[in-house]
């Protein structure tokens, strides 16, 4: 990577793991290690872990786990036992056995439980490996969780790839955000943004306090996560990539592969912590199309660029569900994947469970890419690519395209709404309104971000209050903030609605999860009444203790 990547851009989470004695027994170490550091850093487990070495022992080998990842996430509902489950998808050998998982986020770890494990097909069944349906327990606070699964041949960790809600058949939004293209680590044009480069490591992170705060159900990315795509044409033009001379280059194919490699190393960066699920498909400077020759040679790049991608991002079709909402990320560059795709759709049109179909894709139609998957009927398809707004047709549904995100930040805004025959969205039951449904998230150089809070982090507070400014023209009805305060029963908020709470930090502090109504144009102020809790005895202990959803205790804004 470049020499002006911190030196921690590395794409791993927390320490290189050695090799990791698992006992085959019902106690196992994992599962003994998680009970043992309940309520300590969410990595403690894994890092004790790592500390016992064996000869006879499982490997570290976080790739096994080939589903959820961060850009493939699973996404569940805790208000009923079926919705808490998802499947991971592990390679491992038949003979793989003894499985064990939990979730965690920075400040715990929750176990799950494994309800069954069998010896099959995954990444959409073209690859032998293990589908094993987990739980995640009933007391796991709402919130984006990394995941570890370990057996008797490895243990593996995926970050950011366990989405926890508290109900699944509830009114909720998403922002579309695509052309992301990141291609540098600082912005180098004065004002921030595009008009002598892409997008930037720097520019996601003015993105993340905005989303934190709005809190989408998930951000749906319909491409180009990064562009290396100037070294296949033999253009070297972004101030970080370290080659010279600046211009015309040809590009061998170690320097071209080394340079996707640190892109997509710099992007998974720059992400980390973000509080919510991000949902995403691959875009023409992702996974090159079929034929892309790299400048100078007779390469086509295109199974480089699959490969490349299938380790750092997964997997490049899928989908998932959230009770009956179904939703289909494509990746249009194979027409294998489109068959996929189709037969995928096919199964969720025609079962009658399934209340609302949503489509993500980059939808590019030049003609070295024909596959871009566009069914009869659906109810609302999201594209990028064009880095415009627009509308691309609105029968016989809405197919909208948004503006790249490399301008400002810029997010198309969704919103759905629970009905009595499933659901209705407001960019859907009429054309939308492009000045309140699709904005910047920052200004010029990320000076003021559109939506902000008077603390660094407002997913981790620890004063008594936090107050937060909304320029947009939109209420997120659904923002998140968390408190981590005093040990304690926290039994009020104003302008909240308490969703969880739980024991962290060796049992020393408290977070408390809080759901609160951000006025559009306006601001909130959340506060935790000073001597509203009830302090426990240090020797008490407690599982996390839900609130009540839904419950506005005192809300009002100011």
């Amino acid at each position: 990577m470049s020499s002006s990547l911190p030196s921690f851009c590395t794409g791993r989470i927390g320490p290189v793991l050695g090799r990791i004695n698992l006992k085959t027994q019902k106690g196992s170490l994992v599962s003994r290690l998680i009970r043992g550091t309940r309520g300590k850093s969410a990595w403690t487990a894994v890092w004790l872990a790592a500390a016992i070495g064996s000869a006879n022992a499982a490997s570290a080998d976080n790739a096994a786990l080939w589903r959820p990842r961060f850009a493939t996430p699973a996404i569940v509902a805790l208000d009923r036992a079926k919705d808490r489950q998802f499947t991971a998808e592990i390679k491992a050998s038949p003979s793989a056995r003894d499985w064990s998982a939990s979730i965690a986020n920075d400040l715990k770890s929750w176990p799950c439980r494994v309800v069954s494990a069998a010896y099959a097909g995954i990444d959409n069944g073209s690859k032998p490996g293990w589908q094993v349906r987990l739980s995640v327990p009933a007391d796991a606070s709402p919130e984006l969780f990394a995941l570890t699964v370990a057996c008797n041949e490895s243990i593996s960790v995926q970050p950011q790839s366990v989405s926890v809600i508290p109900a699944f058949e509830t009114n909720f939004y998403v922002l579309h955000i695509t052309d992301e293209q990141i291609v540098n680590q600082f912005h180098t044009d004065p004002s921030g943004q595009y008009y002598q480069m892409v997008g930037t490591w720097e520019e996601m992170k003015w993105m993340q306090q905005p989303v934190n705060l709005i809190h989408p159900r998930f951000v749906l990315i319909t491409g180009d996560q990064i562009d290396f795509n100037g070294a296949l044409d033999g253009w070297n033009n972004w101030a970080n990539w370290g080659y010279r001379p600046h211009g015309k280059k040809i590009f061998m194919p170690r320097e071209t592969a080394d340079l996707e490699n640190r892109l997509s190393e710099m992007y998974k960066d720059c992400h980390k912590g973000y509080r919510v699920a991000y949902v995403e498909a691959p875009g023409n400077h992702d996974v090159t199309p079929p034929g892309k020759r790299l400048d100078g040679s007779t390469i086509d790049w295109h199974p480089v660029s699959v490969r490349t991608y299938e380790q750092e991002f997964g997997q490049r079709d899928w989908s998932f569900r959230m009770g009956d909402f179904y939703v289909l990320l494509h990746d249009w560059s194979s027409a294998r994947l489109k068959a996929w795709a189709a037969a995928d759709y096919a199964a969720a049109l025609q079962d009658p469970a399934v209340k609302f179909r949503l489509i993500g894709q980059h939808y590019y139609t030049r003609s070295d890419c024909r596959q871009p998957f566009v069914p009869a009927k659906c109810d609302l398809m999201l594209i990028g690519h064009g880095h415009r707004t627009a509308t691309i047709q609105t029968s016989p549904y809405y197919i909208y395209e948004d503006r790249a995100a490399f301008i400002y930040g810029t997010a198309g805004f969704f919103n759905f709404r629970r009905t009595a025959g499933g659901w209705s969205c407001d960019q859907t039951a009429m054309l939308r309104n492009e000045t309140n449904d699709v904005w910047p998230l920052f200004a010029a150089n990320g000076k003021t971000k559109e939506v902000r809070a008077n603390c660094p982090d407002p997913m981790n507070i620890t004063t008594n209050s936090v107050t937060i400014v909304n320029d947009l023209p939109q209420d997120f009805y659904d923002g998140r903030v968390r408190f981590v305060l005093g040990r304690g029963t926290y039994e009020t908020i104003e302008n909240g609605t308490i969703l969880s709470e739980y024991d962290c930090a060796g049992d020393t502090k408290t977070a408390v999860l809080v759901k609160v109504n951000i006025p559009a144009r306006g601001s909130v102020t959340v506060r935790v009444p000073i001597g509203a809790e009830r302090q426990l005895s240090t020797s008490a202990s407690r599982k996390t203790r839900q609130g009540r959803a839904g419950d506005e205790r005192n809300s009002t804004c100011v």
